[in-house]
């Protein structure tokens, strides 16, 4: 199949579909046809406003999705009734979708648009929430909303976190040449590609030996906004493992030095330092707002709230480690890095039994309590520059291939787990518990604002 076209970031209203609906969606459309129904909630973005699917309700053919009096086909009334009911009662957005023929270009038939003025204003007043149409082709979308505020607006975008992060439109978009800067790297990302990374918004949550490598590359990336959190500041025996720290740093804010060296890096960037753990309202705040997230601080806390966010908003995510186990002996184990995709709607670090429940509560205490309640004086782990490269290189690439559509598998979202002394490197599938409250519907999944992080999340 041709390759899809990649388009950046685009301002104005967006739906998110995760990558498992989007395969269950895509299925069922293409290439016969068929009717659906996805319920969605809201959030707001960097950009515009966001709808988050979270279900998706499929038309049976020739039950739920029959011939129509005007068009083609129709979803049936019955159908319709139960969906939208659905939807009033979740407060959730509902959205037609059917699929035109073509690939990368689609629009609105003149019967679809009467269609969407006879039904929606009904509809809208029916459910109280956004309503609307969604149409499709495999590489293209256009949606048409009836907010619940009485007003009327196209969908500018629909973007699909999987192994590959889509941003569909109805038409593909075109860019201007990548500067002098980028040259080299535009010719295997394109304009477009590069564009991409400009008008992108990417968090780093902890900025020490991992962070500190993912800061500086992703600000020669080109990456336009960077979030950078972290309430920790340097210390001596830090300085072998940040980039571009010394002496005189020593005392200073982590976000301090990582926006110094972003800056060098990057002039044009723009920064939005928080100086908190990543818990604090208005760290939380700045994540639900990115497009893509690093993990590479490695409490129970951090891994919590980051994979939160990305359940509930919808933005996928990496999370970065290394491991070298020594004993007191000095025995050394099996050293390892690992780099997690993390997708809404797949396997979340609750289910992969990733986050520790008991260090979990611990961390939600304030310092001295927390302190208290380590009844051993904490021994600080093993660190190495290098370790810390090769786990940052591995997320770095994964991200620069999906943010501009170049893993050849839009399905491939397996962890990478690097074995240094072996020289293995193998693949890990993530496992899904049937209900987890974070990464199924049945949860907080594609929740946004009405389920808020900060005011909903219990341990």
């Amino acid at each position: 199949m041709a390759r899809r076209p990649v388009n950046p970031p685009a301002e104005g209203w967006s739906l998110t579909i995760p990558h498992r609906l989007w395969t269950e969606l895509s299925a069922h459309l293409f290439p016969s046809g068929g009717g659906a129904v996805l319920l969605a909630g809201h959030a707001e973005g960097a950009r515009g406003p966001r709808l988050l699917a979270y279900d998706l309700i499929t038309a049976t053919n020739d039950t739920d999705y029959i011939p129509g009096e005007y068009g083609h086909r129709a979803l049936a009334p019955s159908f319709v009734r139960d969906a939208a009911v659905r939807a009033r009662d979740e407060s959730a957005a509902y959205l037609a979708v059917h699929a035109h023929g073509g690939l990368d270009r689609v629009r609105f038939s003149s019967v679809d648009t009467a269609s969407h003025e006879r039904g929606y204003p009904a509809l809208r007043q029916i459910t109280g929430q956004t309503v609307g149409g969604l149409v499709l082709t495999p590489h293209a979308a256009a949606g048409d909303l009836w907010l619940a505020d009485g007003s009327r607006t196209p969908l500018a975008e629909t973007v699909i976190p999987g192994g590959n992060l889509l941003r569909l439109r109805p038409c593909p978009a075109t860019a201007t040449p990548a500067g002098p800067d980028h040259d080299r790297q535009a010719r295997l990302l394109g304009d477009v590609g590069q564009e991409t990374l400009n008008r992108l918004r990417v968090a780093v949550v902890g900025l020490g030996g991992v962070g500190s490598i993912l800061v500086e590359e992703l600000a020669r990336l080109g990456v336009g906004t960077l979030v950078l959190i972290d309430d920790d500041t340097i210390e001596a025996t830090n300085l072998p493992r940040l980039v571009a720290a010394g002496k005189d740093d020593i005392g200073l804010l982590k976000t301090d030095l990582a926006a110094r060296n972003a800056q060098r890096a990057n002039p044009r960037i723009r920064l939005i330092p928080k100086a908190t753990r990543v818990e604090h309202p208005e760290a939380l705040k700045e994540l639900a707002l990115c497009d893509w997230i690093f993990l590479a601080a490695d409490s129970a806390s951090a891994r919590h709230w980051v994979n939160a966010t990305v359940q509930q908003f919808l933005i996928p995510a990496v999370q970065v480690g290394v491991k070298i186990p020594v004993d007191s002996a000095g025995y050394v184990g099996q050293i390892h890095t690992a780099t997690r995709i993390m997708l809404p709607g797949d396997g979340c670090l609750w289910c992969n039994r990733l986050i520790d429940s008991t260090q979990l509560a611990i961390d939600m205490h304030p310092k001295a309590e927390r302190d208290a309640a380590r009844y051993v004086p904490g021994v600080p782990a093993p660190s190495v520059i290098t370790l810390n490269t090769l786990a940052a290189a591995e997320a770095l690439n994964h991200f620069v291939l999906a943010a501009t559509g170049l893993h050849d598998d839009d399905h491939d979202h397996a962890a990478v787990i690097h074995r240094p002394r072996t020289r293995q490197r193998d693949l890990q599938d993530p496992r899904q518990d049937a209900n987890c409250r974070w990464c199924t519907p049945a949860g907080r999944l594609g929740r946004g604002d009405s389920g808020s992080v900060v005011q909903t999340a219990t341990l």
